[in-house]
């Protein structure tokens, strides 16, 4: 079920699962959750995951004692994945979580809550979103905080962690470990890929139906084809991958900024202005040729484009997350400030600010969706 999880997963992500697996026999629990999971990504701050954990002040210890009160003397504390075994025995089918070791590989006899399997799905999305090869732990992070219904979300809950921080501060480091890789993937690049392994998956599934129709008897079945796949893909992450690149291209571009004033003095408040100002150009303009490239190049869809007016929607929305991420990254600059020196009142207000601004973030994503949604639905694949 999760093999192309672990397929694609990096060394460090199998050690969090199995560091995961170790805190979940340790509590004596049947069942992976997501709570096992935090443990276990605060257990390490050499991963980009821990670190930004430790900046929000969530470490191993603190996560622990909230974990003790949550999991001790329980069998789980999230939803299931399937019907929960009694006290003498364990369905049959009940889903193993596999175990890496290196040379070796075996099964254990935890199962996966609901939020750890949607958690893992999504991990590997991040790692698409990103244009990254491998699935990482800040992709799991990532992932866990979009369940909301997760065990782990109520302890970062307890210990006052705000969830919309903890999001940018990955995103950042991203950012941040990207300047050092010649190899970054461009916002095109990156969701072509991530396109072609998604419709690819579906495509298998498709076809995986199709072989079952047929040795079941020559069962009529009605399969989409290829173009409905891809329409079905645009709607479904088209909004999530803009979305992240847009938030991961601001801090790229932010992340520069910082590298070229080290090396050649501070840069004035209007040169900085002016490298945003065509980073949200450019982006927008990058933005509708990926989207082109895609239906055209990609996948031979020159009937179903967008007009004008469906690319002016989404690039509007485009450049209002781009100048709310800025004003974003201008806002967290100065509450480290205040942090810093201890002003007290600048803090608080800060603060305010800084929630009202996650709140909008949050709300240009729901418009994103809502956009792309609007502009695709009306460009439906034919049987």
């Amino acid at each position: 079920m999760f093999e192309f999880v672990f397929d694609k997963a990096s060394d460090c992500y199998l050690r969090v699962m199995r560091t995961a697996l170790d805190e979940c026999e340790r509590f004596g629990n049947h069942w992976l959750c997501s709570e096992h999971l935090l443990l276990a990504l605060t257990n390490d701050s050499e991963h980009l995951a821990g670190q930004a954990l430790e900046s929000m002040k969530v470490d191993a210890k603190s996560v622990q004692k909230e974990a003790d009160k949550r999991l001790k003397e329980k069998n789980a504390s999230e939803p299931l994945f399937c019907e929960r075994p009694d006290s003498t025995s364990e369905p049959a089918d009940k889903p193993k979580l596999r175990v890496f070791t290196g040379a070796e590989e075996g099964t254990a006899s935890a199962a996966f809550s609901q939020p750890v399997v949607e958690a893992l799905r999504r991990s590997h999305d991040y790692s698409l979103f990103f244009g990254q090869t491998e699935i990482h732990p800040e992709h799991l992070l990532l992932a866990v905080l979009d369940v909301e219904e997760a065990g782990a979300n109520k302890i970062l809950e307890e210990l006052a962690a705000n969830v919309t921080f903890l999001r940018r501060q990955i995103m950042a480091l991203i950012a941040r470990d990207a300047l050092s890789e010649p190899s970054s993937l461009t916002l095109r690049e990156a969701m072509v890929a991530g396109f072609n392994d998604i419709v690819a998956r579906y495509q298998t599934h498709v076809h995986a139906l199709t072989s079952l129709a047929k040795r079941a008897g020559g069962v009529s079945i009605q399969t989409p084809n290829r173009g409905q796949i891809v329409h079905l893909v645009c709607l479904s992450y088209m909004a999530d991958f803009l979305f992240t690149q847009v938030s991961y291209q601001r801090y790229l571009l932010e992340k520069n900024i910082q590298s070229l004033s080290r090396r050649i003095g501070t840069l004035d408040k209007e040169l900085s202005a002016t490298l945003v100002s065509s980073g949200a150009q450019n982006l927008r303009s990058e933005v509708r040729s990926t989207i082109e490239y895609i239906w055209c190049n990609q996948y031979r869809l020159q009937t179903r484009l967008l007009d004008e007016a469906e690319h002016d929607l989404i690039g509007s929305v485009i450049e209002d997350l781009w100048w709310t991420q800025s004003e974003e990254i201008a806002l967290n600059q100065a509450f480290s400030e205040a942090l810093d020196d201890h002003r007290r009142n600048e803090i608080l207000s800060l603060q305010k600010r800084r929630i009202e601004l996650g709140h909008r973030v949050a709300k240009l994503r729901q418009r994103l969706e809502e956009t792309v949604r609007q502009c695709f639905v009306k460009h439906s694949i034919p049987a």
